[in-house]
């Protein structure tokens, strides 16, 4: 707001009235001198008088039109400090209150950017959650059909287990049967072809005298699957060397010996033990 003349020059109206005063007490004086004097003044005197009065008067005012010139210009001056000083107070507050506005958008800004990493935050949580139990339910079901699988495995297991047991079984009795039955044949033909053998080495035993009834030798026979007699040897003697030398001589005199035409059973006769007591020609 620009400053009204008044305000800028307080003094003026002072300095007018003070000057029409002036001039009145002048022309008092001058009218009071007139008739005080009982001779009439000159109008040269007079006009002397009123040339003095009115330099004084010039004069006076003069000196207060530059004290009031003075004191316009000061209150200029000051104005214009004052002025100056309120643009600053102004630009300071300007100043102060961008800087607020900053601070607040900075802390909004700040606020609105922790709030959308909390968000973020909370929706990244939420979708890991997510994520977690799908893969949680995901591996339950697997591990029940896994379980189920497993389940049906051993049951299918079981009972093929249990099968094969019975078949096992099943088998064992078959195979014990058959096992029992061949060796109860093997038994049968051993009986018989130790007979035999017994029989043909008896009979081509000769006997040289010298040996009681009950004497006896075991001798060890190696064949070979033709029945040919590799090795005869007394492993029990009999007491009597010469009755032990005759089993000998008996056993590989009555070579070949009868075999049985089952493989099987020449495993028997291939290395043997042969109970030699030929009672029966006592």
């Amino acid at each position: 707001m620009r400053p009204t003349l008044r305000r800028r020059f307080p003094g003026g109206r002072k300095a007018v009235v003070y000057a029409v005063l002036v001039h009145v007490v002048l022309i008092a004086l001058v009218v009071i001198g007139v008739r005080s004097q009982s001779k009439p003044v000159s109008p040269a005197a007079v006009i002397q008088a009123k040339a003095v009065n009115d330099a004084a008067t010039q004069k006076e005012i003069e000196r207060r039109r530059q004290e009031e010139a003075a004191r316009a210009a000061a209150e200029a001056k000051r104005l214009r400090d004052q002025q100056a000083r309120d643009r600053q107070a102004a630009e300071a507050q300007r100043q102060k209150e961008q800087a607020k506005l900053a601070e607040q958008k900075r802390q909004a800004d700040a606020a609105r950017q922790a709030a959308q990493a909390e968000a973020k935050r909370k929706a990244d949580a939420k979708r890991q959650t997510a994520e977690a139990e799908q893969k949680r339910k995901q591996a339950q079901r697997q591990a029940e059909v896994q379980t189920k699988k497993d389940a049906e495995a051993r049951r299918q297991a079981a009972v093929q287990g249990l099968k094969d047991q019975l078949a096992s079984e099943e088998q064992q009795r078959a195979d014990a049967k058959a096992k029992a039955e061949q060796q109860a044949r093997a038994q049968s033909e051993l009986a018989r072809f130790e007979a035999l053998i017994r029989q043909r080495v008896e009979s081509s035993w000769v006997n040289s005298g010298g040996w009681t009834k009950n004497m006896e030798c075991l001798v060890h026979v190696r064949l070979i699957p033709t029945g040919e007699v590799i090795e005869a040897t007394v492993v029990r003697s009999s007491g009597n060397g010469a009755f032990d030398r005759s089993a000998e001589n008996a056993v590989y005199k009555a070579s070949p010996l009868p075999l049985p035409e089952d493989k099987a059973l020449f495993e028997h006769f291939r290395d043997f033990n042969f109970l030699f007591h030929p009672q029966e020609r006592s």
